[in-house]
C-alpha cells in the first residue's frame, strides 16, 4: 500500500497543484494517478546528467529555465521522463500538449524546492509511521480487553478523528460512530469492481474476511495519508470484536429471551442489546405479535415474505415475533392474505374463524424497537377485547385502528378514563348490565338514527326514546343534541380500552 501518494502530498503543500491542458484542476483524488506513490523529490538539471539516478516514485521539478537552457523539447522529455516511472513532473510553466505522466504546476520552483519537498515527505512519513503504532498499541489493548465492535470503531473513530463504520454484506450498519460514516449505498459501493481496497469520493473502504466492510470517512484531504495507512489495523481489530461476539452470541431460546428483554427493556439499552444480537443497527423492523388461535405455519409463512423473522417469546401471553424487513419490503403493503380470513364487525361481534396478527408501524434503527413493541402490544390488546378485528391489523394504518389511533399516546395514562368518566357521569355506575351504553353506541354509530338503531338493537323506537332520556338524566348531556354526539362516542369507545401492561406504560 503506497505510503505517500500525490493527492497527500497536494493535500500538504499548497504550492502544488494538479494541472492538464484545460488548466489548473481543485480536485485531484478523482483523477487515475491520484494513488501513485510517491518515493522522493529530485530537480532536472540543464546539463549531463541531467537526472540523477531513479527508481521510481520520484517527483521531478522541471523549473522553466532548466528547460530553456537544455534546449530539449517538453514533449520529448516527458516521453523520456514517462519510461523510468517517474511519479509526477511539477513545472512552473503552463503545458501546450498532452503528457504521458501526471503534471503539478507550481507558481515558482525556487532553488530550495527539492529540499523542501523532501524535508516534508521525511517529517510526513515519520509522523504516519508513529502514529500508526500508537494506534496499533491502543487497538491491541482494545483486543486484548475483549473490546466489543462500538469500543473499536470508538478508539478508531477518536485517534483518527474520523467517523468510523461497518457494514455487513448486505449493506446493513453493524456500529458506526456517526450517522454519516458510511454512505447510503454502501452495499453497492463496497462490491465495485470487486475491489477488497480503496477510496469512495472521500471514504476509504476495507473488506474484512468476514465479509463485512469497514469504512471510515468523511476523510479531510490532509488526514488520507493516515487513514489509508492505518485502515488495515482497524479491520483487524474489527474483525476480532465480530468473531467475539459471534461466538458469545446467544441461539435458540437464549436468544429469543435476549430478544424479549430488548423489546419490553430500556430503549435505552436497545441499540446495545440488538448489537450483541447481531440486529443491524440501521435495520426496518416490526413487532408482531400472534394469538394462540391463529394456524402458525400459515403466519410463518405470511411473515416471511417481508423478511427475516426472529422469535422474541411472549408478552402479554401472546407468541411475540421480531421482523427484519428486506428495503423493498419496508412499506409492507397489508399483510392480508389467506392466513385466516378477515373479519368483519357485527352486532354480535362473533366469527366463525380465530386467530389474528398484530403488527407494529414500521422503525428505522433496532433502537426503536422497544417502541414497536408497545405499538403491537396496544393493537394486541384491542384485537383481543374485541375493539378492531383482524386477521392482520396495523398500528400504521388507520382503517385497522380507526378511532382507536387517537387513543394510543393516552393509553396507559390517567387522562383516558378520566374523560370517560366525566363525560358519562353517572352511566357506568347506573348501567351494570351495559345496555344504556350499548344502546348509546348503536344510536351513534348509525348517525343518530332512531329507525337504524332501533332495528340494530331489536328494540322499538319508543324504547329507544326512553333509553336516550334516561343516559341525558344520567350523564348531564343530550344525546340526541350533534354537537355531543362526537364526545359521547369518544368517551363510550375509551371506556372500553383494555388497561395497559405495567411495562407498555
Amino acid at each position: 500500500m503506497a505510503e505517500v501518494t500525490l493527492t497527500d502530498l497536494i493535500a500538504w503543500e499548497p504550492r502544488l497543484r494538479p494541472v492538464g491542458l484545460g488548466g489548473v484542476a481543485d480536485e485531484s483524488h478523482s483523477e487515475a494517478w491520484a494513488e501513485r506513490e510517491l518515493s522522493w523529490a529530485v530537480t532536472m538539471r540543464a546539463t549531463a546528467p541531467m537526472l540523477p539516478a531513479v527508481r521510481g516514485g520520484e517527483i521531478v521539478l522541471l523549473p522553466r529555465r532548466v528547460l530553456a537552457d537544455a534546449g530539449i523539447a517538453l514533449p520529448l522529455l516527458l516521453r523520456e521522463l514517462s519510461s523510468h516511472g517517474i511519479a509526477a513532473i511539477v513545472l512552473d510553466q503552463m503545458p501546450t500538449s498532452p503528457s504521458p505522466i501526471p503534471m503539478l504546476y507550481a507558481e515558482a520552483i525556487p532553488t530550495d524546492f527539492e529540499g523542501e519537498l523532501n524535508r516534508l515527505l521525511t517529517e510526513r512519513r515519520s509522523e504516519l509511521y508513529h502514529a500508526g503504532t500508537d494506534l496499533g498499541r491502543l487497538l491491541n489493548n482494545a483486543t486484548t480487553a475483549g473490546a466489543d465492535l462500538a469500543l473499536v470503531l470508538g478508539t478508531a473513530s477518536a485517534f483518527l478523528n474520523v467517523p468510523a463504520a461497518v457494514v455487513d454484506p448486505r449493506g446493513a450498519l453493524l456500529s458506526a460512530t456517526s450517522n454519516d460514516a458510511a454512505p447510503a449505498n454502501a452495499r453497492t459501493l463496497s462490491s465495485l469492481n470487486g475491489l477488497s481496497r480503496g477510496w469512495r469520493e472521500d471514504r476509504y473502504m476495507t473488506r474484512l474476511t468476514s465479509g463485512e466492510s469497514l469504512w471510515l470517512g468523511p476523510i479531510p484531504k490532509t488526514r488520507r495519508a493516515l487513514a489509508r495507512l492505518t485502515a488495515e489495523r482497524v479491520a483487524v481489530a474489527a474483525e476480532a470484536a465480530i468473531q467475539r461476539a459471534a461466538e458469545a452470541r446467544p441461539r435458540g431460546p437464549a436468544r429469543a429471551s435476549a430478544l424479549n428483554t430488548l423489546l419490553i427493556g430500556p430503549k435505552s439499552d436497545a441499540a446495545r442489546v440488538a448489537a450483541t444480537l447481531a440486529m443491524p443497527a440501521n435495520g426496518i423492523y416490526r413487532v408482531a405479535m400472534v394469538s394462540a388461535e391463529a394456524d402458525p405455519a400459515a403466519v410463518q409463512r405470511t411473515l416471511a415474505a417481508t423478511g427475516t423473522i426472529h422469535e422474541a417469546g411472549y408478552i402479554d401471553r401472546t407468541a411475540t415475533f421480531v421482523l427484519e424487513l428486506r428495503p423493498e419490503a419496508a412499506g409492507i403493503a397489508s399483510a392480508r392474505s389467506s392466513t385466516v380470513r378477515r373479519r368483519e364487525p357485527a352486532a354480535s361481534r362473533e366469527t366463525s374463524v380465530k386467530g389474528w396478527v398484530a403488527l407494529s408501524s414500521p422503525v428505522s434503527g433496532s433502537a426503536g424497537l422497544p417502541a414497536a413493541a408497545r405499538e403491537a402490544r396496544y393493537v394486541s390488546a384491542l384485537l383481543s377485547h374485541g375493539l378492531i378485528f383482524g386477521p392482520v391489523a396495523r398500528f400504521d394504518l388507520l382503517s385497522d385502528l380507526g378511532p382507536y389511533s387517537l387513543f394510543y399516546r393516552l393509553w396507559g395514562t390517567h387522562d383516558l378514563p378520566a374523560f370517560a368518566n366525566e363525560t358519562l357521569g353517572d352511566l357506568p355506575a347506573r348501567d351494570r348490565r351495559g345496555t344504556l351504553r350499548k344502546t348509546l353506541l348503536a344510536y351513534l354509530a348509525t348517525g343518530g338514527s332512531h329507525v337504524d338503531a332501533a332495528a340494530r338493537l331489536g328494540i322499538h323506537r319508543n324504547t329507544l326514546s326512553y333509553r336516550l332520556k334516561q343516559i341525558s338524566t344520567l350523564t348531564g348531556r343530550e344525546p340526541t343534541n350533534p354537537s355531543t354526539q362526537l364526545v359521547f362516542h369518544l368517551a363510550l369507545l375509551a371506556s372500553t380500552m383494555p388497561p395497559a401492561p405495567e411495562e407498555a406504560k
